[in-house]
């Protein structure tokens, strides 16, 4: 898939729900990483969110990303740049994995501990103490900024708020993406 922005960001914080609203906005194709895993590997995500081998997952999601014929120019994949192992830690996804996307832009969305503390007890009934939730997203913004830097492709943090909506639409425009 060419002309693809990579949207992380840790499970809970909205990146669907961003990702549906810029698709409406912009003529872009939005994809969701685990939806696309699920239906190569043939096997539904349990809701506890702890990935079993989480690297051979990434390559069930590049295989998936190729058998995509999407007719628009700019595609926006919803995903991770760390997910939660079977033991309940805090892992990278592999440097390979982003290499082989070949992201054009690279945005992390993030948002108050709380906010989603309080998504994730709602849609999934699971409840992450505040402290392993602040670690998380740290984690994601820490390594987005490692792959940013690797791939030499710009990086956005985008925080939930009108304003950096704004900047972020700002940001996609004068970057020519969109």
């Amino acid at each position: 898939m060419k002309n693809l922005i990579f949207m992380g960001g840790i499970h809970g914080v909205g990146k669907t729900t961003f990702c549906n609203e810029l698709s409406q906005k912009y003529p872009l194709s939005s994809f969701s990483a685990s939806r696309i895993i699920s239906e190569v590997k043939k096997q539904k995500f349990t809701s506890n969110k702890q990935i079993k081998d989480i690297n051979n997952n990434q390559n069930f999601l590049i295989q998936g990303i190729e058998q995509i014929e999407s007719t628009s120019r700019i595609n926006i994949l919803d995903g991770h740049f760390c997910l939660i192992d079977e033991k309940n830690n805090i892992s990278r996804i592999s440097k390979e994995i982003f290499s082989k996307l070949k992201p054009i832009l690279l945005i992390v969305v993030i948002d108050s501990v709380n906010n989603i503390i309080n998504r994730l007890q709602s849609r999934d009934k699971i409840v992450y103490s505040p402290l392993f939730i602040e670690s998380f997203q740290n984690e994601e913004i820490n390594y987005a900024k490692i792959i940013s830097e690797m791939l030499g492709e710009p990086l956005f943090i985008f925080n939930n708020t009108p304003e950096s909506k704004l900047e972020l639409h700002e940001f996609i425009t004068k970057m020519g993406v969109i």
